[in-house]
């Protein structure tokens, strides 16, 4: 689905859920697009490379958000920086995320240490090392911050824990708004209901939205793992059914949010294809009366 009418831009660029590798879907990582500038939100394995499918050269990235910490989100920084350092980067890169970002760059910064020193075996010769040009700002819940004209707003959710207990001690998992000049999108990262979610989309254009399928994902956990045992399917069941949203769940926050139109991310199944597809809008527009999506990797909104 092109866009013709706004500048700013959202481009799918992973659209899989869950740490397992998907055959047609790559992990999470998306992209909002304003002119030149390019902000990466999330970093799942192979970011880099769906920006080259999408035609946008990495090297236009300059600022990259987490939203959280899960793997399937945060795969692809080590390539990030690596590459930045092979091919010369002198540009800033400013990369944001919730407290424990700074220990992660810091340790995929000391992991370039010894590529750094190598270069290309090429006497006198010399990479710039990534901490010459990345930069980490540590977000929470409630900040604001600015990217050129978009500003950008934070509220932590509820895929690490309810929301009686948000704002106490632990990891945070946040949700984003982003408002520009011309229009407004709001990405719920992952979370499940969470009226905190609900309130910071309220009246956006665009909700991009994730879409977990709890009782389907966990057939094909005990399918594929017959072992597992009563415990660990109920942590399973506990983890997909609380800390994500439903297709319904997300019609109904697209709904009190107000928003015009909703974008599923975050598939958990290779089965949900263009093919079937229908069947999942359908079920979120039992709840909501706008415009739907099942995104795929390279969409833009």
């Amino acid at each position: 689905m092109k866009s013709l009418i706004f500048d700013t831009k959202f481009i799918t660029l992973g659209t899989a859920g869950g740490p397992v590798p998907k055959i047609h879907r790559a992990a999470p990582s998306h992209a909002i697009t304003r002119g030149e500038r390019v902000i990466l939100i999330d970093c799942g394995e192979g970011a880099m490379q769906q920006l080259m499918r999408t035609g946008i050269d990495f090297r236009r990235v300059h600022k990259v958000i987490l939203t959280h910490h899960h793997f399937d989100h945060i795969g692809s920084l080590f390539t990030c920086l690596g590459i930045n350092m092979m091919l010369q980067r002198k540009e800033l890169i400013t990369i944001y995320g919730p407290p424990g970002t700074r220990q992660i760059v810091e340790g995929l910064a000391m992991a370039c240490d010894v590529p750094n020193q190598i270069g290309f075996g090429v006497k006198g010769q010399s990479f710039p090392h990534p901490r010459d040009f990345v930069q980490v700002e540590e977000i929470t819940s409630g900040s604001t911050f600015r990217i050129d004209d978009i500003d950008i707003t934070c509220c932590e959710n509820t895929h690490y824990r309810p929301e009686s207990e948000l704002g106490t001690e632990g990891p945070i998992s946040l949700s984003l708004r982003f408002d520009a000049p011309d229009r407004s999108i709001a990405f719920t990262g992952d979370t499940g209901p969470c009226r905190a979610v609900e309130q910071l989309a309220k009246g956006a254009q665009l909700l991009v939205g994730e879409m977990m399928l709890a009782e389907q994902v966990i057939a094909q956990l005990q399918s594929k793992n017959p072992h597992m045992t009563p415990e660990r399917i109920a942590m399973m069941g506990k983890h997909l059914h609380q800390h994500h949203l439903s297709p319904e769940e997300l019609g109904d926050l697209a709904t009190s949010a107000g928003v015009a139109q909703v974008v599923a991310v975050h598939i958990p199944l290779d089965s949900i294809t263009p093919d079937t597809a229908p069947d999942f809008m359908a079920r979120i527009s039992e709840r909501f009366s706008g415009s739907v999506t099942i995104a795929n990797d390279l969409d833009t909104f």
